[in-house]
């Protein structure tokens, strides 16, 4: 739409009022001739106005005396009315080509590539396999296939079940799916026993396939068999074993600890409110620095920010408008009393914890509690017990 806009300021238009009583004749006749109008609206029953070339313009006469109705132009837009207007201002008219020139010649061109709906591939390896693929700030957008982009990347990032590329204006919008992995299929065939993956205590053991060897309130080590894929015949105990690929869910209580001392000097950052500010601009792939004013802060917090200049959504410019901003800080030392000092060295441990215990496991308790050594300092320490699913499967024999 963008480029269609444009051809027609380039070409000039005129917007018209046509009245009469037979308007929707003068609409069919203006279709069936291939006389092209658009934004056409109604003021009223016997009166409409429309935008129209200045070429088609020229074919109206016949048609308005056909339909019996009047025409006459309400504002007329566009380049070459322009430059009539402007006709003894040759730099003027040079300048304002120059510009058009150059406007259809960046529209040609990609210059901001943007990647949605991905939380597990990172953006980094997509736009590493369109930039392969020859989408990426400066490409021909004329040149991009889309199809054989989707393609070429549905190959190489076996974790996408679906992308869309869609080429907007100067920009390329890139959209995808992640594919959601089957759980891995059991092959029953094999015998198999059920091991402890960790130290616990058995909380529940359901065995759906294979004999318990272990029962609840067992202490068991990393390791030992908890559900065996070797049975016994009871009746013949000569005769060969039943082998079976164990299966089931063995529960057990999971202790994880972890410590931090505790400090009564907590060292904070405060800004001064002293703050400077750069200015820089990206043109294309080359950096140019504006105002860079000297830093002399002896603990600076340094923050950019980037904007991508544009034209409405999908019209991006290259270039790219970055602001760097320098704030001050002092460093202050807090002395805290005994016991918000052991409350924060006991939530820290606690974090610690949190880092520690696998997804899926529960936790049931959180005891925390606090030693003093000989030399006065003293240690927080959070254990933390959980209900977890300790059984993983081990080839018999292997």
């Amino acid at each position: 739409m963008l480029v269609w806009r444009l051809w027609n300021y380039i070409i000039g238009y005129v917007i018209i009022i046509v009245e009469g009583y037979f308007l929707e004749k003068f609409i069919n006749i203006c279709t069936h001739r291939q006389i092209k109008l658009w934004n056409v609206k109604w003021n009223s029953s016997s009166k409409l106005t429309m935008k129209i070339s200045i070429n088609d313009f020229r074919k109206l006469r016949p048609v308005a005396k056909k339909s019996r109705c009047r025409v006459h132009i309400s504002k007329k837009k566009g380049l070459p009315f322009l430059i009539y207007k402007y006709k003894n201002r040759k730099a003027f008219i040079i300048g304002s080509a120059a510009c058009i020139i150059t406007f259809f010649i960046i529209s040609s061109f990609i210059w901001d590539v943007s990647v949605t709906g991905n939380e597990k591939v990172s953006t980094e390896i997509i736009l590493g396999k369109l930039y392969e693929n020859g989408i990426k700030p400066g490409a021909f957008k004329f040149s991009i296939n889309p199809d054989n982009v989707i393609d070429n990347i549905m190959l190489g990032i076996n974790d996408l079940s679906r992308i869309s590329v869609s080429v907007r204006g100067t920009r390329v919008f890139v959209d995808v799916s992640e594919r959601v992995k089957p759980p891995d299929l059991i092959d029953k065939k094999i015998p198999c026993n059920l091991i402890a993956a960790k130290d616990g205590v058995i909380y529940s053991i359901v065995a759906k396939e294979g004999l318990e060897t272990v029962k609840i309130g067992d202490t068991v080590t990393k390791g030992q068999l908890l559900v065996t894929g070797t049975i016994e015949n009871v009746k013949n105990p000569e005769a060969p074993p039943l082998m079976v690929h164990s299966m089931g869910a063995v529960k057990a209580r999971t202790w994880y600890e972890a410590s931090n001392q505790v400090e009564q000097t907590l060292v904070k950052t405060r800004r001064t409110g002293l703050e400077k500010e750069r200015y820089s601009v990206i043109f294309f792939t080359k950096k140019i620095n504006l105002f860079h004013r000297k830093i002399t802060y002896n603990n600076i917090e340094h923050i950019e920010y980037k904007k991508k200049l544009s034209i409405g959504k999908n019209f991006a410019l290259p270039v790219e408008w970055v602001v760097d901003k320098y704030y001050e800080y002092e460093l202050i030392q807090e002395k805290l009393d005994i016991d918000r000092a052991k409350q924060l060295a006991a939530e820290k441990a606690f974090k610690q914890v949190q880092d520690l215990i696998p997804q899926g496991a529960e936790m049931a308790k959180k005891n925390v509690y606090f030693t003093e050594k000989d030399d006065g300092k003293i240690t927080a320490t959070v254990t933390v017990e959980c209900i977890e699913d300790i059984g993983v499967t081990q080839m018999i024999g292997g």
